[in-house]
């Protein structure tokens, strides 16, 4: 039996996590509706309202969030601002990546955490050391070094796919 797990990035080390976070934000000073074209910004500002009204029924239709109305309601504001809290100061990238993660089917399956973080906590749980083979900034590096026009294009993509599922957008 193996003493230590070796994953991408120690998703349970507090520093990792502030790191990532920082490494998702558009340089002091600028908002997403400085670099995205305006009708792409409203789309999806749109789009997250519809998401942040929507999340409530979502919640309630999948049983997750608690049994009374009010408590599904202070849930569902949680996993919203959890999500998607500071998404007009992030880079586009990542904002095209939290709206993919903002669907009916993945709230549903939220319970269910991603695999890295799963076997980390796992680890953990068996009292196994935690090693990362990346630094947050090699993690980071590919997603900030595309260039807008390409994830503009990503995200004209995925809302038009979303408008046609949900309106939302």
């Amino acid at each position: 039996m193996a003493d230590a797990v070796h994953l991408e990035l120690d998703l349970l080390d507090i520093t990792t996590l502030a790191a990532l976070s920082a490494c998702q934000l558009l340089p002091r000073g600028q908002l997403l509706a400085d670099v995205l074209p305006r009708r792409l910004f409203v789309r999806l500002r749109r789009h997250l309202n519809y998401v942040r009204q929507s999340l409530p029924a979502w919640m309630e239709a999948a049983g997750v969030g608690g049994s009374r109305g009010g408590s599904t309601l202070y849930a569902a504001e949680y996993l919203f601002n959890a999500i998607a809290g500071d998404w007009e100061r992030k880079r586009p990238v990542y904002v095209l990546l939290m709206v993919n993660s903002l669907t009916e089917s993945d709230v549903v399956a939220r319970g269910t955490p991603v695999l890295d973080l799963y076997l980390a906590q796992e680890a953990d749980r068996a009292g196994k050391q935690l090693a990362a083979v990346e630094l947050v900034e090699e993690h980071c590096l590919p997603l900030n070094s595309m260039n807008l026009s390409q994830v503009c294009h990503f995200v004209i993509i995925l809302s038009s796919l979303l408008s046609s599922l949900s309106l939302g957008l």
